[in-house]
């Protein structure tokens, strides 16, 4: 299983070895570190699928001028203050690991014995916070202007590819709610009202579709696209047949699934920063359900490495993970129940394997949340609210109705 380890980055001081497990939820209070351990993992997993699908060159250009440190850093718009000497991250893919010690040095990127028989192609795409900024300005793919690339760029980027699927013959069905579809008109973003067949620009729908929108128009996009052609370029291509034939008179079985696997997405990986953004209870169920079904469907399709990571404030996103994470504990309990199948939904079933979730304390190490004993994720760090609810009005009906 792949793994990270991040420490002293940011308002990380440990985040202890991390299995990635296919849904992944981290959650802690504001400025804790959640969007910094996301941005860093995302990149450590564009990293790996870089070298994966590159030629030789990949992993000499980011271990030599301190380039990878540097393209993390502006990519993800890190400030150096979130570095110091004692910074590290440890990463174990499936195919590389990758090791920078401190910031003084190069990274070191190793692949495993494996690599070239195990080698895929994946989709990643990082949605930020700031998604509705595609709703609310504009034109935005043509007035967005960043000196180099960072993640803004990429996301406005990848917004505009995943919406060209969705015209008006093919409408996108938002997940977050019963009457709305996404259409693209000519590249102008319109909302329809199904049940008043009304379609208004996206630019004056509310803000809960505004930021729900763009995520649930591209995870549908990308878990769409495993098992699809890559896009590859023909230089591509042809060094990796040159890299094959170089070795060999002839291509092996072996050698075709590998640059099969290259040629085709075999997973997706959605790093996502609060789905739950401006969106009421009900909607934030229905996403993250859309979101896990949309998943465990693209699985059968590839290689069956996808990935989902949320980083949430929300007890309705957790609490929609906690029976989704009952579903599966009581289908591993009793497999054969007539009953229990009329109630769990098998096409977004994972193992209880697949879930992950920890909390970052005050002090910026990792926690794990998970309940081993009633298996299932404790909310007590979302909840602080409830106990000084619990205090004001206990001491609020003590005077009221108390004896004096």
């Amino acid at each position: 299983m792949a793994t990270i380890q991040i420490k002293n980055i940011g308002p990380i001081t440990d985040t202890g070895i991390i299995p990635l497990t296919s849904v992944m939820l981290v959650i802690g209070k504001q400025s804790s570190g959640k969007s910094t351990f996301l941005k860093i993992l995302c990149f450590c997993r564009w990293m790996e699928k870089l070298i994966m699908v590159s030629d030789e060159e990949a992993i000499s250009q980011y271990t030599h001028n301190l380039k990878f440190l540097k393209s993390m850093k502006q990519f993800h718009r890190f400030n150096d203050s979130y570095f110091s000497s004692a910074s590290s991250i440890r990463y174990e893919g499936d195919t590389i690991t990758i090791t920078m010690e401190n910031i003084l040095s190069d990274v070191k990127i190793l692949r495993k014995p494996e690599f070239e028989t195990v080698r895929y192609n994946t989709k990643l795409s990082f949605i930020p916070s700031e998604r509705n900024l595609v709703s609310v300005i504009r034109n935005i793919d043509q007035s967005y202007r960043s000196a180099e690339s960072d993640v803004l760029f990429n996301y406005i980027f990848e917004w505009g590819e995943a919406k060209d699927s969705y015209t008006a013959e093919h409408p996108k069905r938002l997940s977050f709610t019963d009457n709305i579809e996404y259409i693209n008109d000519g590249g102008n973003d319109l909302v329809r009202l199904i049940n008043e067949n009304k379609m208004i620009p996206a630019y004056y729908a509310s803000s809960g579709v505004q930021s729900a929108m763009p995520l649930d128009v591209m995870a549908d996009y990308f878990t769409g696209l495993v098992g699809k052609n890559a896009s590859v370029s023909k230089h591509d291509l042809a060094n990796t047949l040159a890299r094959y034939l170089g070795k060999d008179k002839e291509l092996t079985n072996e050698m075709l699934k590998s640059i099969s696997n290259k040629m085709k997405y075999q997973s997706v990986q959605l790093f996502i920063e609060e789905p739950e953004q401006n969106l009421y209870p009900d909607s934030q169920r229905n996403l993250t359900i859309n979101l896990v079904c949309a998943l465990k469907q693209a699985m059968p399709k590839g290689r069956g490495d996808s990935m989902l990571v949320m980083t949430t404030h929300s007890p309705y996103i957790l609490s929609t993970l906690n029976v989704l994470i009952a579903e599966a504990y009581a289908m591993d309990e009793k497999p054969k129940s007539d009953k229990l199948r009329n109630i769990v939904n098998k096409e977004c079933l994972f193992p209880l394997s697949a879930y992950s979730a920890y909390y970052i304390q005050e002090d910026g190490k990792f926690a794990d949340i998970i309940d081993k004993d009633i298996t299932m994720i404790s909310g007590n760090e979302l909840d602080g609210v409830s106990d000084w609810v619990d205090d004001k009005i206990a001491r609020i009906n003590a005077v009221l109705y108390g004896e004096d």
